[in-house]
């Protein structure tokens, strides 16, 4: 089965824009032949919409995802978008569309703010990481600062997850060499480590462009379970990274190193409730 990254520079609250081009990448996904299409982090609005908010920001039911899920009868779509719920609270949310609907719908987590990021000061907190079955299997959805906390991996893995659905928009940070930037190392560090000690396909998304002085890296990714990078996109250019993902990997992943079947959550639970007294 076939997944396509792709890599796009968004204009920041420009959503009819974003959209057209979203309905593009996805048709041409298709004709390669891929089940599924992955987008970025807020791949609808841009990444700073930070007083634009609550101008970009759509429900679920909004008849502005209709050319998305029509699409999503063909394939697969995974994208990102700022979510308005009916208590009027805001989110950097993604959703999985498939056969026509909204399968799944996850919040993002962890809020950055900090640095050169905002996101806390506009942005309600996700408080669920859950599972569902994807065109792949089960799978995950996280969004960027997700990733930089383990727990969101590790409830990920508990639930059987085998394939794993990170969604970014990260900034160049940290000039190591020539198209290169310290945090996309970083990156794939996280991912090689992420895909072999859960036995799972970890799937980077990152966007490419510029807004308000940020340059956002590319250099998406694909590594496998055995914690090997299958396939990488150029960073700073849009793309569409295509792989051919192989469950029966996972299977021998798990085999070899049988993580998931020895794991003790218990301990964990237990430990978490005399950390919560103690505090």
């Amino acid at each position: 089965m076939k997944v396509s990254l792709v890599q796009f520079s968004s204009k920041l609250g420009e959503f009819d824009y974003n959209l057209e081009r979203t309905v593009e990448f996805a048709e041409r996904a298709r004709k390669e032949g891929s089940s599924i299409c992955i987008f970025p982090e807020l791949s609808l609005t841009g990444y700073n919409v930070w007083d634009l908010t609550f101008e970009v920001a759509i429900r679920l039911d909004s008849p502005k995802f209709s050319p998305l899920l029509e699409l999503s009868r063909e394939i697969d779509i995974v994208v990102g978008f700022v979510e308005e719920s009916p208590e009027y609270v805001f989110y950097n949310s993604a959703v999985y569309l498939s056969d026509g609907k909204i399968k799944h719908l996850h919040r993002k987590v962890y809020l950055p703010t900090y640095g050169m990021f905002d996101e806390g000061r506009f942005f309600g907190r996700g408080n669920r990481v859950e599972s569902f079955n994807s065109a792949l299997g089960r799978s995950s959805i996280l969004i960027c600062e997700d990733l930089w906390h383990m727990s969101t991996v590790y409830l990920s893995f508990l639930q059987g997850v085998k394939f794993i659905f990170a969604l970014s928009s990260s900034p160049g940070r940290g000039y190591k060499e020539e198209r290169m930037f310290g945090n996309a190392e970083i990156w794939q560090n996280m991912g090689e480590f992420y895909s072999r000690m859960t036995g799972s396909y970890f799937f980077f998304v990152n966007r490419v462009g510029t807004e308000d002085g940020f340059v956002f890296s590319g250099k998406s990714f694909v590594s496998n379970p055995f914690g090997e990078i299958v396939a990488e996109a150029s960073p700073f250019e849009e793309e569409i990274l295509t792989v051919e993902v192989k469950e029966e990997l996972v299977r021998s992943a798990r085999i070899g190193l049988p993580l998931l079947r020895d794991e003790r959550p218990e301990i964990v639970l237990e430990a978490l409730r005399r950390l919560k007294d103690e505090i």
